[in-house]
C-alpha cells in the first residue's frame, strides 16, 4: 500500500492535500478546495496501468479536507 500511495503522491503532485491509507486495501485522496475532482478520477483511471501492478486490489476513495466522500473507484 505504501507503494502506492507514494506513487500516486508523485502522480498527482500538489493537486491534493494528501493520500493516506483508510483500510488494509482502502486509500482516500484528500482534494484541494479547487481542484476538479471528476478531472483528477479521470486521469488516474487513464493512467491507472502505468501507476499500479495489475494484481493490486484497492478502493480509491476522493474526499474533502473535512473528510466527506466525494468520488470512489476500485482497482480490480
Amino acid at each position: 500500500m505504501k507503494t502506492l500511495i507514494n506513487t500516486l503522491k508523485d502522480f498527482l503532485g500538489n493537486r491534493v492535500e494528501d493520500v493516506r491509507q483508510k483500510g488494509p486495501a482502502e486509500l482516500e485522496i484528500v482534494i484541494r478546495e479547487m481542484e476538479n475532482v471528476e478531472r483528477l478520477s479521470a486521469e488516474i483511471k487513464a493512467h491507472i496501468l502505468e501507476l499500479v501492478d495489475e494484481n493490486t486490489l484497492a478502493k480509491i476513495n476522493f474526499v474533502t479536507t473535512e473528510g466527506k466522500e466525494i468520488d470512489s473507484f476500485s482497482l480490480t
